[in-house]
């Protein structure tokens, strides 16, 4: 039996991919109609999930919440944009404004961030559709891209209990 030789990495390695000079990531949450609890991945997360990945069950409604800092400059006319794919075609996509003038935040102040909801978005059902979507999030400052994480949307049966996966 081949054992797997992929190394895990480590928090910092991971926050890393989380944040640049200009923007840092505090969390990403997915609030799902008809749930109490979002499913959030977030900076203190402990343990810390090797990729971003969220299990939601088919048919969903989800309202994505993304909280981050300004770093290095004020970042002017943000704009969020979202892919999913299956077998390599774009299964769904989005293009949202986040925020026209977004001043620098203090990076010593845990309560000092951005914050945005974005309008509610959903997730197809049915047998065929269940499964792993690769996803891509992009956000862009006056259309030229700022920062980008490809993650992973898990559509799982009606029934299954949301979750944050990710942790192999």
């Amino acid at each position: 039996m081949p054992s797997s030789t992929k190394q895990k990495k480590t928090k910092e390695e991971l926050l890393a991919d989380f944040e640049n000079e200009l923007v840092r990531f505090e969390a990403m949450a997915i609030k799902i109609d008809g749930y109490d609890e979002p499913l959030i991945f977030s900076r203190d997360m402990e343990p810390m999930p090797q990729r971003l990945h969220f299990i939601i069950p088919e048919y969903s409604t989800y309202h994505l919440s993304i909280r981050y800092k300004v770093l290095k400059r004020p970042l002017r006319s943000l704009t969020y944009h979202q892919t999913v794919k299956k077998s390599g075609i774009i299964v769904d996509s989005r293009d949202l404004h986040m925020i026209e003038d977004a001043k620098i935040n203090n990076h010593l102040d845990n309560g000092d961030f951005h914050e945005i909801t974005f309008p509610p978005g959903g997730v197809p059902g049915g047998t065929f559709l269940r499964g792993d979507y690769p996803a891509k999030s992009t956000i862009k400052e006056n259309g030229e891209t700022i920062w980008s994480y490809k993650w992973t949307l898990q559509i799982s049966k009606k029934h299954d209990t949301p979750a944050v996966g990710g942790f192999d």
